[in-house]
Order: structure tokens, then sequence, then C-alpha cells
């Protein structure tokens, strides 16, 4: 995988472009749940996800966030550019209602017509290198951004469950935004696609796995992510990922 820097037009929306290729062999990944709704464009081979690699993502998909991991499957020869957008800043871009997204990867034509897709995935396959792709991508966004700023109050919110690692009252966050906790709620899944509370999990649990040394224990993890007991986090950790904490960080490939 490499990663390219949006242009400075762009930077303000979008977080990264990832080039992901498989080359002569199929790869596995386990794609660990991110604040970033995600587009994804394929110019090459198939993608499917599952353990059975029997569903085949579109070759233009939009995946909204998710509480849970998944096994992305890259078959030989493939080639995938994902574009992770900064959070709150998805409505510049699609009119789609963004919390309809949580947990599911549609078609990007359910968003932009079936024409302008399909000349996007001929120059994606025509280009001779990831540098033009990623121009490609970059023109097809420019294109479709709308003057429509993000939303201030949500977006300090968002800011605020970073800066506490997802370790924080979201009662609280309401208060700091005027809003009553519900209002407050509503809102936040409105502009960010998922409500504070599950994003704040997301967030918590990505800092500990980020933050986790080889041989360090996990009964500390759990007491450094604020939890209960070594019982809850085994349980919240594995709904995360997928895995229990060992047996996670002994596999080779995750992000």
């Amino acid at each position: 995988m490499e990663t390219h820097i949006p242009s400075p037009v762009l930077r303000p929306y979008i977080r990264a472009f990832h080039v992901i290729e498989s080359q002569g062999l199929p790869l596995q990944n386990r794609v660990l749940p991110d604040t970033a709704i995600a587009l994804a464009f394929r110019f090459g081979g198939q993608v499917a996800y599952g353990h059975d690699r029997h569903t085949v993502l579109p070759e233009a998909s939009l995946t909204g966030l998710r509480q849970s991991a998944r096994l992305i499957n890259y078959l030989p020869h493939s080639g995938t550019i994902v574009v992770l957008l900064k959070e709150g800043m998805a409505p510049a871009l699609f009119r789609n209602p963004l919390h309809e997204l949580t947990g599911l990867t549609l078609g990007l034509d359910t968003c932009f017509s079936a024409t302008e897709i399909a000349r996007v995935q001929d120059q994606l396959t025509g280009a001779r290198n990831h540098r033009m792709r990623v121009a490609v991508l970059e023109d097809f966004l420019l294109a479709r951004l709308r003057p429509l700023g993000p939303d201030p109050a949500m977006i300090r919110a968002v800011s605020a469950i970073h800066q506490a690692k997802g370790r924080l009252s979201i009662s609280g966050l309401a208060d700091n935004a005027c809003l009553s906790q519900d209002a407050f709620e509503k809102r936040f899944r409105r502009t960010i696609g998922i409500s504070p509370k599950p994003f704040a999990a997301i967030v918590r649990l990505r800092t500990l796995i980020s933050q986790y040394g080889h041989g360090q224990s996990f009964q500390r993890l759990a007491l450094e992510g604020d939890y209960f007991d070594q019982a809850h986090f085994n349980r919240a950790f594995k709904r995360f990922t997928g895995l229990p904490p060992r047996e996670f960080f002994d596999q080779s490939r995750f992000w």
C-alpha cells in the first residue's frame, strides 16, 4: 500500500488516498473501523470481502462508518484506490443522508451517474501510474464539490473526542454545543454519519491499538482505556476487531 496526500484545494475534505495492489498473489487484510467515510475505485482485478471471498465489491463504492472490522480479499493482480474523507466533509460531495450508510457498502452509482463512474474507471485503467490515477480522482471530486461548509459545532465535538482519545461524556459534549443531548446526537449523526457514542468508541479502540507495544500487558491496556475490567475490554475489543487481543496482535496485517 502507498499513500498519496491530496492537493491543497482538496486537503480540507480528504485525509488521504491509499493505493492498494495485490500484484501476483492474493492479499487479505483486516480493515478496522475508522472515523472516515471511504470511497474505493478499482482499476484492476477483483476485490471481495468476507471469509468466503464470494461477495465481490463494486468497481466504485462508498462505505459508511462501521463498528466492527471486516476482511477484505484482494485477488491476484488487483488494484484499488481508497479515498478517505475527513470527518464532517462528506456533505460537500454527497446529498445522501450519511447515517443511512452506517455499516453499508454501496455502489457509487447510487450517488453519481453510471456514465460518470464508467468514464472515471476507464481513465483509471488507462493511466500509466498511480500519480496519474490520483489526479483523475482529484479532477472527478473537484468537479462535484459543493460550496457547503462543515458544521462548526460538530467539528469541534469531533476534535474534542479525538483529543480525549474517545474517553469523555457525550452529555458534556452536548452541553458545550448548547444543545440537548437528543438534539446533539441527531445533529452529530446527520453530519458525521454515526452517533457520537460509537464514534468515540472507534477513536478509543484505535488509539489503544496504535499505542500497543509488543509484550505489553492487556490488563494495562484495558486500564489505559478506562474499561471497567479485563472482561469488558476483551468483549469490546473482539466486537471491534473480530479477534481476541492476543490473536489480533499476533497477525501480520491490519489497518
